[in-house]
């Protein structure tokens, strides 16, 4: 039997990311071992029967102690592992772990799933980034990317090495476990007094991501503040862990919006599909350098129309005016006007959107798609 090495920046990824394709390669007879940072989800992996390995990691900027740990790390786990093909995701699995497990000859697949606030503006960090990937990938066997935009990115500055190179849709989403509400359950129908006493219905938006800046959590809230004074029965969801990190919105800022009863606050969640179940449209502005926002195809696939920014990654999942409306990036005007005009269409219209999105999602998006991919791939074909 084969033997793959899965390698992710943290175990919380491997398992809400990638468990259902290490299930499929595991149907498939391939022996799996994962290599990630310890964290709460990697007792969740060991409890499903997985071996996971711990790795000492900076997850997010460069340390060039700690990175010179990782490699070290990788290269004890790797050769005491001796795996066959070497699977990486997110950007120091992919640049440290896999130079590392080519050298030792496993076959190495990388997957590029967005270039992150590194690539979004150009300097010196950019720069370094780059130096690191031309190394790291040089002697990859297949590097997937998410979308065209990267991968033209990543040829143009020549990063790649000899290998071959491909789009994936996006990390694929479970168009079976991401399914379309029952009707007769549908949540989001909350009911409020008007003015003349009669129950009127609630629409409800979600944003569902890390609570970054680049993610667009500020836009949201500037715009359902604009929304709120015009519109009453709408709600705005937030959903996302904030971590206290300097790039995310000031919990204090967030905290106001909720006391003001402009957004509602979710926290977290392992149980993402009945939040969605409850919404109307799921909203995600980001201006990150995405790869295909994970949270966009599983909204849409759950029949939600969509409403996201006409920038890299988040575009691939909207045809404007079809299943939801792309909005200029970082423009909370451009925002509030698709926000206006999907509250102002009538329920079978978004209905309809919502339907186009499920079908868009399955023609498109669905992680079989993505299996069948890497199977080629690992096979040689």
């Amino acid at each position: 039997m084969k033997k793959i090495v899965i390698s992710s920046n943290t175990s919380w990824s491997v398992f809400n990311f990638r468990l259902d394709l290490i299930n499929h390669l595991i149907a498939k007879g391939y022996l799996i071992e994962i290599i990630s940072p310890n964290d709460l989800y990697s007792d969740k992996l060991r409890e499903l029967g997985f071996i996971v390995h711990d790795i000492k990691m900076a997850s997010s900027n460069i340390s060039p102690f700690t990175d010179l740990v990782s490699i070290f790390n990788y290269a004890f786990l790797l050769i005491r592992i001796k795996p066959d093909y070497y699977l990486g995701f997110t950007a120091k699995p992919n640049i440290y772990g896999g130079y590392i497990a080519a050298l030792l000859g496993s076959r190495v697949v990388n997957n590029i799933a967005g270039l992150g606030r590194t690539f979004s503006n150009k300097g010196v960090l950019q720069s370094v980034m780059q130096f690191m990937y031309r190394i790291g990938l040089s002697k990859s066997h297949h590097v997937f990317f998410q979308n065209k935009d990267d991968l033209a990115l990543f040829e143009r500055n020549d990063l790649l090495g000899k290998g071959t190179r491909s789009i994936l849709p996006g990390s694929g989403v479970n168009t079976h476990r991401f399914n379309p509400k029952n009707p007769q359950h549908h949540t989001s129908s909350l009911t409020s007094t008007d003015v003349n006493g009669s129950l009127k219905a609630k629409f409800t938006f979600l944003f569902s991501a890390r609570l970054l800046l680049e993610k667009g959590i500020r836009e949201y809230i500037h715009a359902a503040r604009e929304v709120c004074r015009e519109f009453q029965c709408i709600e705005f969801q937030v959903l996302g862990k904030h971590t206290g990190s300097a790039a995310e919105i000031p919990m204090d800022e967030l905290e106001k919006a909720c006391s003001e009863g402009v957004i509602k606050y979710l926290g977290t969640t392992d149980d993402v599909v009945s939040v969605l179940h409850g919404v109307d449209c799921f909203v995600l502005p980001s201006y990150y350098r995405e790869g295909v926002p994970r949270s966009l195809l599983e909204a849409g696939s759950c029949g939600l129309p969509l409403i996201t920014t006409d920038s890299v990654g988040c575009c691939e999942t909207v045809i404007d005016g079809v299943n939801g409306f792309l909005v200029m990036p970082q423009n909370y005007v451009s925002l509030t006007d698709a926000i206006k005009k999907m509250i102002s269409l009538s329920h079978d219209d978004v209905r309809l959107m919502g339907e186009a999105s499920r079908k868009y999602m399955i023609n498109n998006f669905s992680e079989d798609l993505v299996f069948e991919k890497y199977e080629q791939v690992l096979q040689g074909e």
